[in-house]
């Protein structure tokens, strides 16, 4: 075999050594999965905000409210998948805090306050009871900020 042939097998594998864990992060220093956790709750944040401005109008617009409240419903049911160990501060820039890991037990029972409270939120919507949508939207509301407050890094504004 050519030295040439030799010197550039090494140079793309090195070259391969070096990207791999490069691209293993995205340019803001979260791995993927980090990154699909915010993209998700981001998504989910976006279908809260139509449920509260949806609940305020003269009008409600039940398609819109159905249609978000299931958004969330989805997103309570499915909530584990979003916080797999080696996914925290450890793995790159996250604004989940490592207590997510370390105090398990306590983040269960924030996500139960979630998971109990979405499908009333769901069936309000679904009844097309505005009042009971707002009921819903409040606790919803109050499990998310008792999620964030020991579990989240604040917001940087």
């Amino acid at each position: 075999m050519s030295r040439r042939i030799i010197t550039s097998a090494l140079v793309m594998c090195l070259g391969a050594a070096v990207a791999l864990p490069l691209s293993a992060h995205d340019e803001a220093g979260s791995t993927p999965q980090q990154k699909a956790r915010h993209d998700h709750f981001h998504e989910l944040g976006d279908a809260f905000k139509a449920i509260r401005d949806g609940s305020k109008a003269s009008t409600p617009d039940f398609a819109m409210l159905k249609k978000n409240a299931k958004l969330v419903n989805d997103a309570a049911i499915d909530q584990d998948q979003w916080f797999a160990k080696g996914s925290g501060p450890e793995a790159g820039k996250t604004g989940a805090l490592a207590e997510i890991w370390t105090k398990p037990e306590d983040f269960k029972t924030a996500q139960k306050a979630f998971s109990d409270a979405a499908p009333k939120l769901l069936a309000a919507a679904n009844a097309n009871d505005i009042e009971a949508v707002r009921t819903g939207f409040a606790a919803v509301g109050k499990s998310c900020k008792g999620c964030h407050e020991s579990f989240r890094k604040p917001e940087e504004h």
